[in-house]
């Protein structure tokens, strides 16, 4: 018996005709009786109950016992849905507290914990020691430069005489008519920003912009913005007779998930300027005798020189690190740690011999309520933070979040640059127990 069919027997309550089912149910998944979307209705539609049988399933094909991925706190039924389908159970991933950072924000302004998601110990050593530095010299100060979640609806015309004259009227009076619409199928935390327009042939991309809330948004910008074009195609052909077709629901100017110079530009989801200036002295002290000038020179041949030689997007040294572990303990799309790594770390000596540090994050495109956030795990995170956004409909905490974690990003590409100039990288990697 494998150990998802014991643990369904030793749980069960409702005696052995229940735990029957789901064995017998696990058995015709493996018969290809039933499919994988259809055991729920045979369980009540329980996605508790329906994981147990599909972890049985996995078992007994691949001969193995799972003995932690049925044992969670992450109630299932109520992840089921949009959120999550399939589910045979959690994984579990430990979260550390890499320090505590004193964020001086317009919307993040106190001290918050920096709550990570990421088995590397060092990475959390190093935070706390950045924290610490960038703590002492009175924090980090924080600005949010944009916000809006983007969208591309790709449409086509007949040619490129229609592809401009599409575009004229988007630019034109079309404007109003968009932004109208946009607001009316967003909802009630939503609200449209900006709209602009490109053209390859008969082919017109059109990038719509609007503000979430504390969601991430991207599914609601992309429900509004679809039905927006929809009631332009027909608004088009009946008073302008012009024929204009829907070719896809994301076009790839937005961009989502993937590396692009337009979000490093026009900024996706939050954009986030940081920036402090650490003392001289207070550099020398917690960075074992680095100058201003050591750090700003190391920072300037790895992070532009060689980021350029290299050809990166980003111009930093590993705010990517920093993004995973705390997008993981929040609950944000991971996948959106691709766009959100291209960030720009500047450093400089100031007319005092002191450091400034500043970091320029154009795309964190997280949220504070809705998807993932919601997970007992991860909400109990945003939770510990006073981030969570329940019930905030402007999104002040969606932005706050982003806030703090461009200041985390500051604290860990501070902290690396320096244990670099101090050329105890390899050092500190192996000074800790690695497996």
């Amino acid at each position: 018996m494998t150990n998802a069919r014991a643990n369904a027997r030793k749980a069960d309550t409702t005696g052995k005709t229940q735990q029957e089912v789901l064995e017998a149910l696990a058995d015709k998944l493996s018969r290809g009786e039933i499919k994988l979307r259809e055991v729920e209705s045979f369980v009540g539609g329980s996605s508790n109950a329906a994981a147990a049988v599909r972890r049985m399933y996995l078992e007994d094909k691949a001969g193995v016992e799972t003995v932690h991925i049925g044992r969670h706190t992450i109630d299932l039924d109520a992840a089921h849905g949009a959120r999550t389908v399939h589910e045979i159970g959690a994984v579990q991933t430990i979260v550390n507290l890499a320090g505590e950072i004193m964020v001086n924000g317009e919307y993040a302004n106190r001290v918050f914990p920096v709550l990570i998601a990421k088995e590397e110990g060092m990475l959390t050593e190093g935070l706390c020691r950045g924290t610490g530095v960038l703590n002492a010299a009175g924090g980090v100060t924080t600005v949010v430069i944009k916000d809006g979640m983007a969208r591309d609806i790709l449409v086509s015309t007949s040619g490129v005489t229609e592809s401009k004259r599409l575009m004229d009227w988007i630019k034109g009076c079309g404007n109003e008519f968009l932004k109208a619409e946009f607001n009316r199928n967003v909802g009630n935390h939503g609200e449209f920003i900006e709209i602009s327009v490109d053209a390859v042939g008969k082919d017109v991309h059109i990038r719509f912009v609007g503000t979430t809330g504390a969601a991430n948004g991207m599914n609601k910008v992309t429900i509004a913005s679809s039905r927006t074009v929809s009631t332009m195609i027909a608004h088009l052909e009946k008073e302008l007779d012009m024929k204009v077709c829907l070719v896809s629901e994301s076009g790839n100017t937005c961009t989502d998930k993937k590396p692009a110079h337009i979000n490093n530009i026009r900024g996706r989801g939050v954009s986030v300027l940081a920036e402090a200036t650490i003392p001289r002295q207070i550099v020398a002290q917690k960075f074992n005798g680095l100058t201003p000038e050591d750090i700003v020179d190391l920072n300037t041949r790895k992070n532009f020189v060689g980021s350029a030689m290299a050809g990166s997007m980003g111009y930093n040294a590993h705010i990517a690190n920093i993004l995973a572990g705390i997008y993981t303990a929040t609950g944000q799309d991971l996948a959106h740690i691709v766009s959100g790594s291209q960030g720009i770390t500047f450093m400089q000596v100031d007319r005092n011999g002191d450091l400034y540090v500043t970091l320029r994050m154009p795309s964190i495109e997280v949220a504070t309520y809705g998807g993932a956030t919601k997970n007992e795990t991860q909400r109990e995170v945003l939770q510990l933070m006073g981030l969570y956004g329940e019930g905030d409909n402007e999104g002040r905490t969606r932005l706050a979040l982003a806030e703090v974690i461009a200041a985390a990003c500051l604290a860990g590409e501070l902290n690396l640059i320096a244990v670099q100039a101090e050329k105890k990288l390899a050092l500190s990697h192996s000074s800790l127990k690695r497996g």
